[in-house]
């Protein structure tokens, strides 16, 4: 039917004007290719699929951001495992403390001053300085969650030595976490980045491949001082 229309339209200007016919080779120029090739070019290295279509002003751009986001995580990854084993060094230290470097461990190294009495005991100690005294306040056993033989103690919160110990491993723990919210966004931009370029990879290629014939014509009438044409723009 399109052909039809296309024809009636072509032969009621043909007497009078002139036919300009000009051919645009990029949207058929990936008809031969796979665009699942080219989403799963994009799924392991983002640019990639770009790069398979022929497509390369996005590559750099795709490249460079997944570049700079594996420098970040990595980067991240590493910083935060050096502040957990600075800070478990420092509870060791300056605490007594004979546990390992469990994460949520250390966390609750932070949060109470010993286990099993604090040396020297405080003038007003708090009900919660002693990890062992609030377990058994909350009805919990004091080994519920850690063994019974990991020991620390920062010391009376009377004294300011202590007091400055155990925020200084504070700190370290904060630094750490701060460095672990920068790793999990970096994953996050790393996934996002390759979602990016494997939906860019599908536009691409819905583009450049062959469309209905009624979608690759296009007609725009010009004007001249002697005459007039009829522009059809065909891309094959």
């Amino acid at each position: 039917m399109h052909r039809i229309i296309l024809a009636i339209l072509l032969a009621s200007v043909a007497a009078f004007s002139q036919i300009v016919v000009s051919v645009d080779t990029v949207v058929y120029k990936n008809r031969d290719k796979n665009v699942f090739l080219a989403i799963g070019a994009s799924a392991l290295l983002p640019g990639m699929g770009e790069l398979y279509l022929n497509e390369k002003k996005m590559v750099r751009p795709f490249l460079w951001a997944d570049l700079a986001l594996w420098v970040s995580t990595i980067g991240a990854y590493v910083v935060g495992d050096r502040y957990v084993s600075s800070a478990h060094n420092y509870a060791v230290r300056h605490a007594g403390f004979n546990g390992n470097k469990d994460v949520s461990l250390l966390n609750t190294v932070g949060s109470y001053r010993s286990r099993s009495g604090v040396y020297g005991q405080n003038s007003s100690p708090d009900m919660n300085e002693d990890y062992n005294q609030a377990m058994i306040r909350s009805g919990k056993k004091i080994d519920e969650d850690f063994s019974k033989d990991i020991e620390w103690d920062w010391g009376s919160s009377d004294n300011p030595e202590s007091s400055k110990h155990i925020d200084e491993f504070k700190n370290r723990m904060r630094h750490y976490r701060i460095s672990r919210i920068v790793f999990q966004v970096s994953v996050g931009a790393l996934i996002l980045n390759r979602v990016l370029s494997m939906l860019d990879a599908i536009r691409v290629y819905r583009a450049t491949s062959t469309k209905s014939f009624s979608e690759r014509v296009q007609f725009a009438p010009e004007f001249y001082d002697d005459g007039g044409a009829l522009l059809m723009n065909v891309k094959f």
